[in-house]
């Protein structure tokens, strides 16, 4: 799918290249029958010679991902700077889950509107499971609005009720995108959960403060997007980065956990 979209990117640019140059200077307009014969060149060329939209659809891919893995080194480079308050074990934005004296800590940056976030959940917990020195840090960036804020705060508070798992397990695993209807449904469903104190809870000034800030430390760091997966052990001298979901998950976390021990 990435690879046609990349061709019809390709296809457009050499139309809208032809048209920009029309309409860049009238003294040099091209006339109707121009215009037409250029577009019979380029169909007939392109219908000729079908390899050159596959070799700029690789060119571009290749571009794109120069680009990305050059932000990723940047965020790798100011992980050292804001180490502590990346690692910070405590604070309104956050959750600690696991081993309170884990020697390998890992920050989950997520939201419960991604739906990569609900396909790594998953391989997240056979790693905490496999690896029990491992305590995981779920730091909230709800950048897709207001739905997102409303499922962030909700966890948070649920926290105090002793039902923040419950909760995110819930909405990590609902497998579709919440809306308001569906987030306070999945709120009703879990069991022994008070929802009136949890709406209450969930006004709470700092949770707001929490999130501001966590917001503002993606941005220090330049994060590219949610899952974000940082590890460092407990020290913090070493550290690793996920950014976003990767052809091999799985693979890319037992290898990062491995960097830092």
């Amino acid at each position: 799918m990435k690879k046609l979209i990349l061709l019809v990117c390709c296809t457009c640019f050499f139309l809208i290249f032809f048209t920009s140059m029309q309409a860049a200077d009238k003294k040099t307009a091209f006339d109707s029958e121009q215009t037409a014969q250029i577009e019979t060149i380029i169909h007939n060329y392109l219908l000729k010679n079908p390899q050159v939209l596959l070799e700029a659809a690789q060119k571009l891919q290749e571009q794109d991902n120069a680009k990305t893995n050059a932000k990723i080194e940047e965020i790798k480079a100011k992980i050292p700077k804001y180490k502590n308050e990346i690692f910070s074990l405590t604070g309104p934005g956050r959750t600690f889950v696991g081993n309170p004296n884990a020697k390998i800590l890992l920050v989950e940056v997520l939201q419960y509107q991604c739906s990569h976030c609900q396909v790594v959940e998953p391989l997240v917990e056979k790693l905490l499971k496999a690896n029990p020195d491992v305590g995981l840090i779920i730091m909230q960036w709800p950048f897709f609005g207001a739905e997102a804020i409303y499922a962030a705060k909700a966890a948070l508070a649920a926290q105090k009720q002793g039902k923040f798992a419950e909760l995110n397990a819930a909405f990590l695993s609902s497998h579709e995108l919440l809306n308001m209807e569906k987030i306070d449904a999945l709120i009703k469903s879990i069991s022994g959960l008070n929802v009136d104190k949890l709406k209450q809870d969930m006004q709470d000034k700092s949770l707001d403060d929490g999130l501001k800030a966590n917001f503002k430390l993606c941005q220090d760091l330049g994060l590219i997007g949610t899952p974000t997966l940082i590890f460092a052990n407990r020290e913090l001298t070493k550290f690793s980065l996920i950014a976003g979901q990767t052809p091999d998950v799985e693979g890319d976390l037992n290898n990062a956990l491995k960097q830092v021990r």
